[in-house]
């Protein structure tokens, strides 16, 4: 699965880059776009995030797999800490990018562009992710949110910031499939930097223990639509 998403991203890049590159951020095509990370075990949790181009342009080589998940750091470790709220472990994710190659300056600065090279990298990753169906989905930071589920959207709303008391009222909430362009629920996430922030650290478990419990009723409900399918087929065979 891996060569066939990369050898489509390229086609995707070298399109785009033909004939819709922007000259405030062109797109970077002297480096190869950037693999999945793939769990070992069973695949029970999907990272979305948004493309692999850190500020560190040295450090844009070195990148292997999509948020640098094979290397010890500290957004491993954050990922860790969600897995471990989960009940999983980091071989139970996989780890991809709304957009898999790079561009010359870290495009959550022109989210213009990304919008304009959105609907072709979108269909890939819905592709990409159908892979999984049963597997829970979270996105890493605002501008995936952003991209998904329209400019005006916020993390913190989904978490029920209250601008009054910088706290949660508590009603956390999962952007819907019938409410975003991923055509699938998800889960809005901090990305790593933001999680230092006192709201997203002080509510991290709390909204984790949500996905957790949402999820249980998520597969619960599949089961039942999947009980419900066969039962049918056996009344018609009869």
């Amino acid at each position: 699965m891996d060569e066939d998403i990369i050898n489509s991203s390229l086609i995707i890049r070298n399109k785009l880059k033909q004939v819709a590159d922007f000259e405030e951020n062109p797109i970077d095509d002297s480096l190869s776009p950037i693999k999945a990370f793939y769990g070992s075990d069973n695949i029970s949790l999907i990272i979305l995030g948004q493309d692999p181009t850190i500020k560190n342009i040295s450090g844009r080589s070195k990148i292997e797999y999509t948020l640098n998940l094979d290397k010890n750091g500290a957004l491993k470790k954050y990922i860790g800490e969600i897995c471990k709220g989960l009940g999983f472990t980091i071989e139970n994710v996989y780890a991809t990018n709304i957009f898999k190659y790079f561009y010359k300056i870290p495009p959550a600065k022109t989210m213009n562009v990304l919008q304009k090279h959105l609907p072709e990298n979108l269909n890939l990753v819905r592709k990409e992710l159908s892979n999984f169906p049963d597997a829970i989905v979270i996105s890493l930071g605002e501008p995936v949110l952003q991209l998904l589920a329209g400019t005006d959207r916020k993390v913190r709303e989904f978490w029920d910031y209250n601008n009054l008391t910088k706290q949660t009222n508590g009603n956390y909430r999962f952007c819907r499939k019938k409410d975003n362009l991923l055509n699938r629920d998800f889960f809005p996430f901090p990305h790593q930097p933001s999680i230092r922030k006192v709201f997203y650290r002080e509510h991290l478990s709390q909204y984790i223990n949500y996905v957790k419990n949402q999820a249980w009723w998520q597969k619960t409900d599949r089961v039942k639509s999947y009980v419900n399918e066969y039962k049918a087929f056996i009344e018609n065979e009869e």
